[in-house]
């Protein structure tokens, strides 16, 4: 009998890889953010943390969803701080509203789903 779980470093590093990622690509591409080094040093050190973790639990097809909900959460959260703090950039709509659904729906699995989780 295997024992599911739902690993909870997973998903606070998939979410801090879609922020760090939509926070070096928002640098890049938008002229009224400035220029800074840390986002890109998050982002580099989370994904290979991550990946670390990834080959440590690799037979973990339990933490794959709630993962990538994570990580669509951490990018939309981002944009939607954006909106707010830049509003000549266009609506946040769809980014708080992504982001609330899926921040839903993540707490539901954790709450709700399998009571069995790994820190």
């Amino acid at each position: 009998m295997s024992q599911h779980t739902i690993s909870l470093k997973w998903i606070a590093y998939t979410f801090l890889i879609g922020l760090s990622a939509n926070a070096c690509f928002s640098i890049l591409t938008i002229a009224a953010i400035p220029f800074s080094p840390f986002p890109f040093l998050t982002l580099f050190f989370a994904v290979n943390y991550f990946y670390s973790l990834y080959i440590k639990e690799a037979q973990n097809e339990v933490s794959i969803r709630p993962a990538w909900a994570a990580l669509i959460i951490g990018g939309s959260s981002y944009a939607a701080f954006l909106g707010a703090r830049h509003p000549e950039l266009g609506s946040n709509f769809i980014s708080v509203t992504l982001t609330l659904i899926l921040t839903i729906w993540l707490m539901y699995k954790l709450l709700f789903g399998d009571k069995h989780y790994s820190a």
